[in-house]
């Protein structure tokens, strides 16, 4: 069989799209783009993103001569329900299945199974050199009240740490250098298996691999951050200094109200001992805006908050109401004109502080990650850039895709930069 598969949604999507084309590679089939199968890898966290799941799938089927795989979250969500509405799809596989990939894929119809999945490896990487995804769990177990992950991808489940390091090794070993930890939520490695050290230790753990590598920590909840963690992260410079800690609101209220399990006082006192702890770090965030009752000058509050506490980057999102969650059922829903004021008015806010700390860069010497040298201009990413989620780096200068540089800023934009290599 020749296949092609289409990755949607997150990087731990990506990383299980990683692992089911490195079993099907393994069982004697080919990745090809004119392949006889296409998978389409679903995101459904929230409708929008089913939304784009189905339009994806319905463009598939309309290629002549393809059989349609459907896998992902869009299945473990609405799984029998798709069946009757996806006519065109050949097969629908769940998450519990990919261990048996290579076995399912031929045979037509719904194929769910009890559980999740948390195995990610062996796997072919799809992403370049020399960044890739190292992830350390699956599922979550702080419930937020906006969230779909739980009843989607099920409870925590950490992976052994002797099986991340092996694929911390394996990734080296294959030429990567900049690798990014990603879970639903860090922060909480181990708790299920009760390991006191957590994600503190298997960071520990991997700064023991020599080599000239890089590690991002990606999507760390603010109450899972402790100063021990934050200690490790600035022991050794080939952990990224780059926090990203999605704070979703900062006023005490909606934060109760969504379930977040902190306060703003506490938000306050982490942001302060992170940047205390290391100094000139990168700090990003994400905000959820038109949260149920969340009133005007609820609103405000949040925007000077985001204004004193300067994020570096900000991704904001409008409330989106999801069957099957806790604030489904909440009074008060904001209407959908004035939420999208309001994340407009975020943005213009963000918009400033991104614009104004990226000046502070002009003439200083950063990293900078060579991503795409056939663009005009060159295109990669500052070391403090995250791959698809932040800002890019404009590249000046004799280089090649892949390379890991010092370059000198030479120009900042509102998110972006351009920098002579």
């Amino acid at each position: 069989m020749r296949f092609r598969i289409v990755s949607l949604g997150c990087p731990k999507n990506l990383v299980e799209s990683e692992y089911m084309v490195g079993r099907l590679c393994s069982a004697g089939h080919t990745v090809s783009d004119d392949g006889d199968t296409i998978i389409v890898n679903t995101c459904a966290f929230i409708a929008e993103a089913a939304r784009e799941s189905i339009e994806t799938i319905l463009e598939a089927a309309r290629e002549p001569g393809r059989k349609v795989v459907v896998t992902g979250c869009l299945v473990e969500r609405y799984g029998e329900e798709l069946a009757g509405l996806l006519p065109e799809v050949d097969a629908f596989v769940g998450r519990s299945r990919y261990g048996e990939i290579e076995r399912v894929i031929g045979k037509s119809g719904l194929h769910l199974g009890k559980g999740g999945f948390s195995e990610t490896f062996p796997r072919q990487v799809l992403t370049k050199p020399p960044t890739a995804y190292l992830k350390i769990q699956e599922g979550c177990d702080n419930r937020c009240r906006y969230c779909t992950i739980p009843a989607i991808r099920g409870g925590l489940t950490s992976r052994a740490e002797k099986d991340v390091i092996g694929e911390f090794r394996w990734l080296l070993d294959q030429g990567y250098r900049e690798i990014n930890v990603i879970g639903q939520d860090i922060t909480s490695y181990g708790k299920d298996a009760g390991r006191e050290q957590g994600l503190t230790g298997l960071i520990r753990s991997l700064l023991k691999e020599k080599g000239d590598w890089h590690l991002r920590l990606l999507y760390m909840h603010p109450k899972g951050i402790t100063e021990g963690l934050i200690d490790v992260m600035g022991s050794d410079a080939r952990v990224i200094p780059y926090l990203d800690v999605p704070i979703q609101h900062s006023e005490d209220r909606i934060l109760s109200l969504m379930g977040r399990g902190h306060t703003r006082a506490y938000l306050e006192e982490t942001l302060a001992m992170m940047r205390q702890r290391i100094p000139g770090a990168v700090l990003r965030t994400s905000i959820i805006v038109g949260f149920p009752t969340e009133t005007e000058e609820e609103f405000e509050a949040l925007l000077s908050f985001v204004r004193r506490h300067q994020f570096d980057m900000l991704g904001a999102f409008m409330y989106s109401r999801e069957e099957g969650t806790a604030a489904y059922r909440m009074k008060g829903q904001i209407r959908k004109g004035v939420k999208r004021d309001r994340y407009t008015r975020l943005m213009e806010t963000q918009v400033e502080i991104s614009r104004t700390r990226l000046a502070d860069l002009l003439g200083k010497t950063v990293k900078v990650i060579v991503e795409d040298v056939g663009a005009s201009p060159k295109v990669g990413r500052m070391l403090t850039q995250a791959p698809d989620i932040d800002g890019v780096a404009f590249v000046n200068g004799a280089c090649s895709e892949g390379d890991i540089r010092d370059g000198k800023v030479v120009k900042t934009l509102d998110y972006d930069v351009v920098v002579e290599v």
